[in-house]
């Protein structure tokens, strides 16, 4: 084993080859993000099932979150609701929109106590939970969006 080859010239008469203006490499658009305690977790609870692919291969945007029946639901950080009805397949559901781009997505709620329009602080109710899942467990799911696209909720609570 000898060195490597030297990268050949072309021959005489031959063109260089071009090479395409590329977009340079954006690592910080690239890199998963990892804010830790930009939100505060909307309840005291159990997490049931995970962001992303799921043993039965389905992919979930949100987190499960389980906990006793009744519980409200607080904000995950101020915010301005953009949502508050029954959504079909989603039950009681609540959007709020907050700073950077962010908005949170709350489903499957027992009762609602925000409208649309609404401006919130950080850890207000809601919500109550009250929807029981499979095994008898009251939960509702919850979601972190960054300019409209799911994001791990793991990646931004504390």
């Amino acid at each position: 084993m000898g060195a490597p080859a030297a990268p050949s010239r072309p021959a005489a008469g031959e063109k260089e080859p071009k090479i395409e203006d590329q977009e340079p490499i954006n690592e910080k658009k690239d890199k998963v993000m990892l804010e830790k305690g930009r939100f505060v977790w909307p309840v005291e609870g159990t997490v049931k099932t995970r962001f992303g692919i799921q043993p039965n291969k389905t992919y979930h945007n949100w987190i499960k979150i389980a906990c006793p029946a009744g519980t409200r639901v607080m904000a995950a950080a101020r915010g301005t609701v953009i949502f508050s009805a029954n959504l079909k397949d989603f039950g009681e559901t609540i959007i709020i929109r907050h700073d950077h781009d962010f908005a949170t997505v709350y489903t499957h709620l027992k009762k609602r106590y925000v409208r649309a329009d609404q401006a919130i602080k950080k850890s207000q109710a809601i919500a109550t939970v009250g929807r029981l899942d499979e095994t008898g467990d009251a939960y509702f799911n919850f979601e972190i969006r960054l300019k409209g696209k799911a994001r791990n909720p793991l990646f931004y609570l504390p």
